[in-house]
């Protein structure tokens, strides 16, 4: 079933359609963090630091992966982790593993599935199993045994579900386009449910016909007749799925059928065009729910895309294929629905127009002009850090400074805030504070790399007083901008302390050649060389906002905390201070934005806690 998905502090990129695996972010400097000097950023070479590729179309089978090629992707994830990897919890593994073997809750997550005591009973073996170097030639008999169970099980469940008793032809479309499947926790017996999935099948049967083989392809996805061996390979596919996030919080592998659940959380990336905003899986194919692509409509059953029947996807099989780019060089794609009191089904043709201009992103921006000692303050809310920021907040702070009045000050709303990508952080940075190193950034062997930010034009820069406003929901690519305007005294923050994410995840193809990795590669630190990762950042001025459940040290498989070395330059240290407001602050509709900015104006000027040491004369 499902598994949580993070917002990562990543670096992908979306080009021509495709999507574009590898780091795909502007190359940091590689120094010698010990001579205090900096080259400029090294050019990008896009063909040598990116594979492009389209999306595959997903096959509605289960990922399989060989014994060997198991061990090969968890020898390269613990390879290329940001530090040596811990053990997995056997417990959690086995939770994660019964989950992501069984899409459907029928082969492993039931109650009454015999693979799901089996896979908590050998889970430190299996674990044991794939962490073998993948020159050992030994089987992965435990998963052998878990795959010869799940195929009897299967091949019982198949029995059921083609000996149910139809039900009313007049009933078809209301349970063809029920809901049926649970999410974890799974409370229902696979028996009952394969008895249901029956009699909707044949009621659909009855009523359509095999209409875009939605029901042979239910009962073929839902009960799959596979060998042992296939169903050992399907329990190690699900058995690496696992083991990604158990030795690495924001890490995850997906098979190339379903790669875009890696993507689907990542504000660095435009998500494109869909066929829809929200569906739900049935026993025969998709409904869509929510913001449906014309001319599709709300409460339409998706039977077919592309010539692929939608019974008996995986969530991400189904989202992926929702996604509207080419595949092959096609410009078109047919989609086959069924709607509410028809007999038919209707075949729409739905354009692929992957050169469809990008909405700016800078129309995410609420910029709100608050009334502030004998101005105005402008207050600039940021929900997440997309690649384009620096950009955005550029030709944002240009409208402001042509405006009349000009604002006294900015504030930046970076609550709730989860982050994105680098480069847009070092571009945001880079209207405040332009052509200065900003972050110190380690890899597993110890190499240290640098991002600097930009240097926009004159009118994009904001040469004014500027403060952040920050909670414990604000991470990543976030806690870097008010991270780095506090390092180098060119803002306050304010607010409460920070989530403490300090790490940088990438994207790979795995050597294995049948999914793609997620990992955290690189740490990083402050431009001061404060640690981030665990630690957070904590405000000059405390608002006492509510505290988050979780933050970064307290998940599981995280990273330890990294101090690196001092990157500030002398010349970009300081700005002016936030001006006084005299008693007048009016006009907001954020109460904590008002406060914010009554403490900013009427507080003597305090010094960042992350600012560690001043950076020595004639640092360049």
């Amino acid at each position: 079933m499902r598994r949580a998905r993070f917002v990562t502090l990543g670096a992908l990129a979306a080009i021509g359609g495709a999507v574009a695996v590898g780091l795909c972010s502007r190359a940091p400097e590689r120094v010698n963090a010990r001579l205090g000097r900096f080259r400029g950023p090294a050019p990008l070479d896009p063909a040598a630091q990116c594979s492009v590729r389209p999306l595959s179309m997903p096959t509605g089978g289960p990922a399989v992966l060989g014994c060997r090629d198991a061990r090969r992707v968890v020898s390269e994830v613990r390879a290329r982790l940001a530090a040596p990897a811990g053990e997995p919890i056997p417990n959690a593994f086995a939770s994660a593993t019964t989950g992501w073997l069984d899409p459907h809750g029928l082969w492993s997550a039931a109650p009454d599935a015999p693979a799901k005591a089996l896979i908590r009973r050998h889970a430190a073996e299996l674990i044991a199993e794939i962490e073998k170097s993948p020159r050992d030639g030994s089987d992965c008999t435990v998963a052998r045994e878990i795959g010869r169970a799940t195929q009897l099980w299967v091949n019982d469940l198949r029995k059921i579900y083609e000996s149910a008793t139809s039900d009313s032809p007049k009933r078809a479309y209301p349970l063809a386009t029920a809901a049926v499947f649970e999410d974890d926790p799974v409370q229902r017996p696979a028996r009952q449910l394969a008895r249901d999935l029956g009699a909707r099948g044949k009621s659909f049967r009855a009523a359509y016909g095999d209409a875009e083989h939605a029901a042979s392809k239910a009962e073929a996805r839902l009960f799959p007749e596979l060998s042992v061996e296939q169903w050992a390979g399907a329990v190690l596919a699900a058995a690496v799925r696992a083991y990604v996030p158990a030795v690495d919080a924001h890490g995850q592998w997906a098979p190339l059928d379903e790669e875009w659940s890696l993507y689907a959380a990542d504000s660095a990336l435009d998500v494109g065009p869909r066929l829809w905003g929200r569906m739900m899986r049935t026993a025969l194919g998709i409904v869509v729910l929510e913001d449906p692509t014309p001319p599709l409509e709300q409460g339409d059953l998706v039977l077919s895309i592309g010539g692929i029947a939608t019974a008996g996807l995986s969530v991400e099989q189904a989202e992926q294929l929702s996604r509207l780019e080419p595949a092959g060089g096609e410009t078109v794609r047919d989609v086959v629905v069924l709607r509410k009191g028809e007999k038919l089904p209707r075949r729409f043709r739905v354009s692929l127009d992957d050169e469809a201009p990008a909405e700016p992103l800078g129309d995410d921006f609420e910029v709100t002009r608050v009334s502030y000692g004998d101005g105005e303050v402008a207050v600039i809310a940021m929900p997440d850090v997309p690649d384009g920021l620096g950009e955005d907040l550029g030709r944002t702070v240009s409208e402001l400074r042509s405006e009349s009045p000009t604002p006294l000050a900015i504030l930046l709303d970076l609550r709730g805030n989860g982050g994105g990508s680098i480069d847009g952080a070092a571009g945001a940075i880079g209207v405040f504070i332009p052509g200065a190193p900003m972050f110190p950034l380690r890899r597993r062997g110890g190499a240290v790399e640098v991002q600097r930010s930009p240097a926009p034009s004159g009118a994009m820069r904001w040469p004014g007083p500027v403060a952040t406003l920050v909670d414990g929901y604000t991470a990543s690519a976030a806690e870097m901008i008010a991270g780095a305007l506090a390092s180098y005294r060119r803002g306050e923050m304010i607010g409460a302390r920070t989530f403490g994410k300090g790490c940088v995840q990438e994207y790979f193809d795995d050597r294995s050649g049948v999914g793609v990795l997620r990992l955290t590669t690189m740490l990083f630190a402050m431009p001061d060389g404060s640690p981030l990762q665990g630690v957070g950042l904590l405000p000059d001025l405390s608002l006492g906002l509510p505290t988050p459940r979780e933050r970064e040290k307290t998940l599981t498989a995280t990273f330890p905390a990294w101090r690196g070395p001092d990157i500030r330059v002398a010349g970009a240290l300081g700005g002016p201070e936030f001006p006084a407001h005299h008693g007048h602050v009016g006009g907001c509709t954020d109460a904590v934005v008002c406060s914010a900015l009554r403490h900013l104006g009427a507080a003597p000027p305090r010094r960042s806690a992350a600012r560690g040491h001043s950076p020595k004369r004639g640092a360049r």
